[in-house]
């Protein structure tokens, strides 16, 4: 994945009311920030509203940065995080909104394009119609990830409603970047450790006391294996046990797999 090196940098990032300096690292372009914050600020009222400015940023030991700002997911370009995670409450109206789609479980639509071409692909191919605030949240989301991971505006969107267990074992998964979102039943499980797909093998797959649970809303942006300088340090992560229907959403760069 190629690095754009544009003239003027972003030199710091606020976060929550804390700020990291990131020039001795790695570059931010000023349009990265603006666009992703630009989509933010669009979301419907609920997905995108920040908390207050002293809502605390969650650093875990060495790879993992969690708030309750969408603009922690541009820390997922420091060398040093694998896992960028934005909390999100969802209401329980919007929640409600997507019982039909869920009657319909188990199901996977996929499309890949332009981010506003791919969407409407992919709710055609949803075995009912969905919510628009679903559809403007995940033609957000795709939009963010595309400036995230450099794709020129594309990215491949896959929407699931998942009865069974998923990918129960522990994984780090072989791309660049990903972005999750569970936005009903329970969120997918992580591990702030560091050993990529290496270590994940190893893991029993049983529970697991240092784990942590996405909740239904948080966008999650995981680094892969495929990051450039990141081979043996994707995050690990796995789906949760099998229990009542999820539906997850996901974005992935596009032209590595064929979409059914």
């Amino acid at each position: 994945m190629r690095r754009q090196r544009p003239e003027r940098l972003v030199r710091s990032l606020s976060v929550s009311g804390m700020r990291h300096s990131y020039m001795e690292h790695y570059n931010i372009s000023r349009l990265v920030r603006n666009v992703i914050l630009y989509h933010v600020a669009a979301m419907p009222g609920f997905l995108a509203e920040s908390l207050p400015p002293d809502a605390s940023l969650y650093p875990a030991p060495g790879t993992a940065i969690a708030a309750e700002d969408g603009e922690v997911l541009l820390t997922i370009l420091r060398p040093e995080v694998n896992l960028a995670l934005w909390h999100r409450p969802i209401p329980e109206d919007f929640t409600q909104g997507l019982a039909p789609l869920l009657a319909h479980a188990p199901f996977c639509a996929e499309a890949e394009g332009i981010v506003g071409e791919a969407t409407d692909q992919l709710a055609a191919r949803l075995p009912c119609p969905a919510p628009l605030d679903l559809l403007l949240d995940i033609r957000r989301l795709a939009v963010a990830f595309s400036v995230l991971a450099e794709c020129d505006g594309r990215a491949r969107l896959r929407l699931e409603a998942i009865t069974g267990p998923g990918c129960p074992r522990w994984h780090a998964d072989a791309v660049g970047l990903r972005m999750l979102c569970t936005y009903r039943g329970a969120g997918t499980q992580w591990l702030c450790r560091q050993g990529g797909a290496a270590l994940a093998r190893t893991l029993p797959a049983g529970p697991h006391r240092a784990a942590g649970q996405m909740a239904p809303g948080t966008v999650a942006v995981l680094k892969g294996e495929r990051f450039p300088g990141n081979a043996g340090l994707g995050c690990i992560h796995r789906s949760p046990p099998a229990g009542a229907a999820r539906l997850l959403l996901c974005i992935d760069q596009p032209g590595r797999i064929p979409v059914a």
